[in-house]
């Protein structure tokens, strides 16, 4: 067999990034009195629901090792996965695996038992996104409750959402290559889209890219074309799906995540399809200067209603309204904060919550006119610096026009 060309950028994390994981991990468990986290894992919403799992494991957590599946994880000793028999590859944290039968609870039990920690404090780990909360397993809880009565239990999600919270070098660095197969998904439109082109070969060609620049393929991924309306949101319930032919004038909205090492670098990004009408290039445009004044707002010690009044008040003064929140946290998942929209009002959890430096935020100011038919968002992930900040993508922020 010949050479095969490598199409992108192999990043591995090393031992060291495992260690800083467990260590900040369990320095903040001592503090609390947990002597055990018990990690729940489900592949939904394109597999983020695995993110704490995978924040401490590294096992890849798309295709064919969907989940539901656990991770013991000790203040001491050899944390244990629960859920396959076996996994490949060398690159995994953790090497104690074991299967799911008779349930998982029984199997939890007993590796709690082996640890001597039926009498401790055993912190339970379920998921919460930016926009929503999913509940550890029920019948997993009341069982482990049972099984384990002189136990005490208690919420403990919010030890790893702050742990993920601040990044480190080599997961920027994966946001970063992120960034770059999301620029090659984004030329591919401005390559392909043309009036006759279908909706479904565009699509192709995007994501083509994404794999071709070693993104995984369990991720968010949206796309809408049309005059009106244009909303990538929708793009799934057109029909027959994506076989409508482009014509003159149209748009193209896409919201997506290029995904890589899990890490997901959501962008946002319009597309005219020739010369679009005036209004579309006012919105658009609008949408490119809310996002450029974040920027120059964000910086360390910003807080959320800052950075928020920042990218509505150009909405506002440009005749404008908003809908959608203007930025939200990034990492293995779409994490908090969330910016508050009028449909969520509550999403800021403080105004006066300051950002930090290695915190990673999509920025995604939305624009749309009075009567809800044309809307616009853009953006990318920012990186927060000890001097301000930095988007993870060195590509300019606003409407490409495919010729």
């Amino acid at each position: 067999m010949g050479r095969t060309e490598q199409l992108f950028e192999i990043f591995e994390f090393e031992k060291d990034e495992r260690d800083r994981r467990w260590q900040r991990v369990r320095s903040v468990m001592k503090k609390r009195g947990i002597d055990a986290l018990v990690v729940w894992a489900f592949a939904g919403y394109n597999s983020s629901e695995c993110a704490n799992f995978r924040y401490l494991t590294n096992v890849p957590t798309y295709g064919n090792l969907s989940y539901p599946g656990y991770l013991v994880f000790p203040l001491e000793g050899e944390p244990t996965i629960i859920g396959f028999a076996k996994m490949p590859g060398d690159s995994l944290w953790v090497h104690d695996i074991r299967g799911k039968s008779p349930k998982f609870s029984s199997v939890i039990i007993d590796r709690l038992h082996e640890l001597r920690l039926e009498r401790a404090g055993i912190g339970i780990i379920s998921f919460q996104r930016a926009d929503a909360e999913t509940g550890f397993p029920y019948a997993t809880f009341m069982s482990l409750r049972e099984g384990l009565p002189e136990a005490r239990f208690e919420d403990a999600v919010d030890i790893l959402d702050e742990a993920r919270r601040i990044k480190s070098d080599a997961e920027i660095r994966c946001l970063e290559l992120g960034c770059e197969a999301a620029n090659e998904a984004i030329q591919a439109v401005v390559d392909t889209a043309r009036a006759g082109v279908r909706d479904c070969d565009i699509v192709a060609k995007i994501l083509e890219a994404l794999v071709r620049n070693g993104c995984e393929t369990d991720s968010l991924f949206l796309y809408g074309s049309g005059k009106e309306m244009v909303d990538a949101g929708k793009g799934p319930f057109m029909y027959p799906r994506y076989l409508r032919a482009l014509e003159k004038g149209d748009m193209i909205h896409m919201e997506f995540d290029a995904k890589y090492n899990g890490y997901v670098a959501q962008h946002n990004q319009f597309f005219a399809v020739g010369t679009p009408d005036r209004e579309w290039i006012e919105i658009t445009d609008v949408a490119s200067k809310a996002f450029y004044h974040g920027l120059e707002t964000f910086k360390p010690g910003t807080t959320l209603g800052e950075l928020n009044e920042a990218f509505l008040s150009v909405i506002k003064e440009s005749g404008y309204n908003s809908q959608r929140p203007a930025f939200h946290g990034l990492g293995l998942s779409t994490e908090l904060p969330l910016a508050a929209t009028p449909m969520s009002p509550g999403c800021l959890p403080s105004n006066d919550f300051k950002l930090l430096p290695g915190m990673v935020l999509e920025f995604e100011p939305h624009v749309v006119t009075s009567d809800g038919k044309k809307h616009a968002t853009i953006g990318c992930p920012v990186l927060v610096t000890e001097t301000g900040c930095r988007p993870l993508n060195n590509r300019k922020m606003e409407l490409r026009i495919c010729s």
